[in-house]
């Protein structure tokens, strides 16, 4: 694909900084449920494993197809603060609320029946997410079109986006552990998180003042053509490759992220300290690896890091077969700093290159249609997010785990389930993703030469 804007303008350190700044909001507020939502659910609110996988999915579900909508809106919102960032503003409130309701569930019922409680309260968590992401992940798009600027962009996000990951599936455990796992402590668990979710979110809001921002076309001003929307994205082959293989990722980050902390307790028979210092670990490992990434983007196209990255984290995950309660420790540090040095190349590049898919649409086409691509992009991401509890749930379910019991005295059976959901399932999905990205065919200028 041309760069027409090379000699761009760049863009203020202090936008990018206070945008990539709300990755960090988000990414801790997904993380923050995704790491012990079924915990809370099962061991609180003693919600049936497969019942509970059932209600998680059908919230993201529910999220999901709202991002369309949600897409649909922005691109045709007329503000003094642009088409995307008054909902940077509304989606932090949100999820500040969201945050400690979710988690405080267990205080409704006496009068409310906990599925129905914690139905709905996922509900209103996840469209809070949609409400935030969508518009956010949208405006780099707008705010550049030059190559090394977005990948600039994307760098901070992932930096972002990791810290965020920490807090999340590392800090939450931590903090439930030290305050012994029981309601009280989910419940500051909510609070703490929330603010912190609604403070970043709402810095992205404040410090993308004056961003640059795209003028509507001529399509916002017409009705909804889903006939014609639907067209658009089929024939936009690189998009659709990018969105089928984020579907493979998130199912599999849904599944590694629910069971983790299962493979911890009920295989290790482990406190969760332990995803504490392996959250720690990959973090530091990504930020550590994303300057070489970077770097290495001057000379390889994004597709290529990608595929790189996909086969480190292919070892990695088999690593796990050799973590025992003896050495679970130091081989889940080795196995973090493996999972982050790839992990950051599979993070920074297909970042990257999903902007350029949705860019390539308005190359083609003249059109101003970012919101739209990019809700379809977040709704694809979520199918896949939203599949793995139910999976896992059911799966746990079918194979004998008992929420009665507790954690470390769960049968063979139950262990077995979970070295399926944090060991081979990934595995496949990263295989498959391999080589679906032999059909993305978008090129790149890389040292004056045209790649793929």
């Amino acid at each position: 694909m041309k760069n027409n804007c090379k000699h761009e303008t760049q863009v203020p350190f202090s936008q990018i900084f206070s945008w990539g700044l709300g990755s960090f909001g988000s990414i801790a507020y997904l993380n923050i449920v995704t790491a012990l939502i079924l915990i809370y659910l099962t061991t609180i609110l003693k919600i049936d494993i497969a019942v509970a996988g059932i209600i998680v999915s059908f919230g993201r579900i529910i999220d999901a197809f709202c991002d369309p909508i949600m897409g649909w809106i922005t691109d045709r919102t007329k503000t003094r603060w642009g088409r995307r960032r008054p909902y940077l503003l509304l989606g932090a409130v949100v999820c500040g609320l969201a945050l400690p309701l979710l988690y405080s569930a267990h205080l409704f019922t006496p009068t409310i029946n906990p599925i129905i409680s914690g139905c709905l309260l996922l509900i209103i968590y996840s469209l809070g997410f949609t409400i935030f992401n969508v518009p956010y992940l949208t405006m780099p798009i707008e705010m550049t079109t030059d190559r090394m600027q977005r990948f600039s962009m994307m760098s901070y996000r992932v930096v972002f986006m990791m810290l965020g990951g920490v807090l999340g599936s590392a800090g939450a455990p931590f903090l439930i552990e030290q305050l012994g796992r029981d309601a009280t402590a989910f419940q500051t668990l909510g609070l703490i998180g929330g603010a912190i979710v609604f403070i970043t979110m709402l810095i992205a809001f404040l410090g993308t003042s004056g961003a640059k921002a795209s003028e509507p076309t001529e399509i916002q001003n017409s009705g909804f053509n889903f006939k014609e929307q639907m067209r658009s994205i089929v024939q936009n082959k690189p998009f659709c490759t990018m969105i089928f293989v984020k579907v493979l990722q998130f199912f599999a980050i849904a599944s590694v992220g629910i069971t983790m902390a299962f493979f911890v307790t009920v295989v290790l028979k482990q406190g969760f300290n332990l995803l504490a210092l392996y959250g720690i670990a990959t973090t530091a490992s990504i930020m550590a690896a994303i300057p070489f990434w970077k770097w290495l983007g001057k000379f390889i196209t994004k597709r290529r890091g990608f595929m790189i990255g996909l086969v480190g984290e292919v070892i990695a995950t088999l690593m796990l077969l050799l973590v025992t309660n003896e050495n679970a420790y130091e081989l889940f540090v080795a196995r973090g700093i493996l999972n982050g040095f790839f992990a950051s190349a599979i993070l920074l590049n297909s970042q990257a290159m999903w902007l350029d898919t949705i860019d390539y649409d308005y190359q083609r086409t003249g059109l101003r249609r970012e919101g739209f691509f990019t809700s379809i992009y977040v709704f694809m991401e979520r199918l896949g997010y939203s599949l793995g509890p139910m999976v896992i749930g059911f799966m746990l379910g079918y194979m004998g785990f008992d929420q009665n019991l507790p954690l470390e005295q769960q049968p063979e059976s139950a262990e077995l389930a979970v070295y399926i959901g944090v060991i081979w399932v990934p595995v496949a999905i990263y295989i498959i993703s391999f080589f679906t990205l032999y059909f993305y065919r978008l090129p790149e200028i890389i040292n004056g030469k045209e790649q793929i």
